[in-house]
C-alpha cells in the first residue's frame, strides 16, 4: 500500500536507518519535501548518524518557498487527521504532527534533526553506597523479587492489593532498576 506525504501528497519512499540497539528501522521519507514518517516507537531508538543522513541541513531547500499544507494533515498510514505533538524532551517550538489512531509521527524537513539535537537524556544521580548495598542484599534472593501482573496499576498505586510489588525490594525499586536499564539501552 503506497503512502502519500501529508505535506505535499508525493508518494513516500522507504528508507532504512540504524537504531542504537543495533537493529535497522524502516522509515518513510518524501523525496520532494524531505519530510519523514516514523511509526510508533521509532523516534528515540534512531542513531545520531541515521538522523544526520536522513535529515541533512539543506539551507537552499529550507529557504525555498513551500506550498501551504492542508490543515490538519492526514496520516499517511491510516488517513486520520493528525494533531500537534508535544513532549517535554523535544523543543517546545517543534512542529511535529502525530496520528491519534496509529501513533505515528510526521517530521517536516529539519524537525527531526532539531528534535534529536535538543532531546537530551536526563542525568540520574549516582547511587549512594548505602543504597547500592541495600539493592545488592535485596536482589540476592530471587524468591523475594516482586511480580506484577498489572504494571500500570502498580505504578499508579491503583491496582488490586495482590498486584502491588512485594516489600522484598522496598516497593518500586525493581521497577526503577528496569526503567534505568531501558533508558541506558535506548539512551533516553
Amino acid at each position: 500500500m503506497s503512502r502519500a506525504c501529508p505535506q505535499c501528497a508525493e508518494e513516500l519512499r522507504e528508507v532504512t536507518a540504524d537504531a542504537v540497539t543495533g537493529y535497522r528501522l524502516l522509515l518513510d521519507q518524501c523525496p520532494s519535501c524531505g519530510g519523514l514518517w516514523l511509526d510508533r516507537w521509532e523516534l528515540f531508538p534512531l542513531s545520531a548518524e541515521a538522523v544526520q543522513r536522513l535529515d541533512p541541513a539543506d539551507t537552499a531547500a529550507l529557504q525555498a518557498p513551500a506550498p501551504a499544507a492542508p490543515v490538519p494533515l492526514k496520516c499517511p498510514r491510516c488517513r486520520a487527521p493528525m494533531r500537534h505533538f508535544h513532549d517535554p524532551t523535544l523543543p517546545a517550538d517543534a512542529r511535529i504532527e502525530r496520528c491519534p489512531a496509529c501513533e505515528g509521527m510526521w517530521f517536516n524537513r529539519g524537525e527531526l534533526r532539531r528534535a534529536r539535537s535538543r532531546a537530551r537524556p536526563r542525568r540520574v544521580a549516582p547511587l549512594s553506597n548505602d543504597a547500592a548495598e541495600y539493592l545488592a542484599k535485596a536482589t540476592q534472593d530471587p524468591a523475594s523479587w516482586p511480580t506484577v501482573t498489572n504494571l500500570d496499576g502498580a505504578m499508579r498505586g491503583t491496582g488490586p492489593a495482590d498486584e502491588e510489588p512485594s516489600e522484598g525490594l522496598g516497593g518500586h525499586v525493581a521497577w526503577l532498576i528496569v526503567r534505568g536499564l531501558i533508558r541506558l539501552l535506548l539512551h533516553v
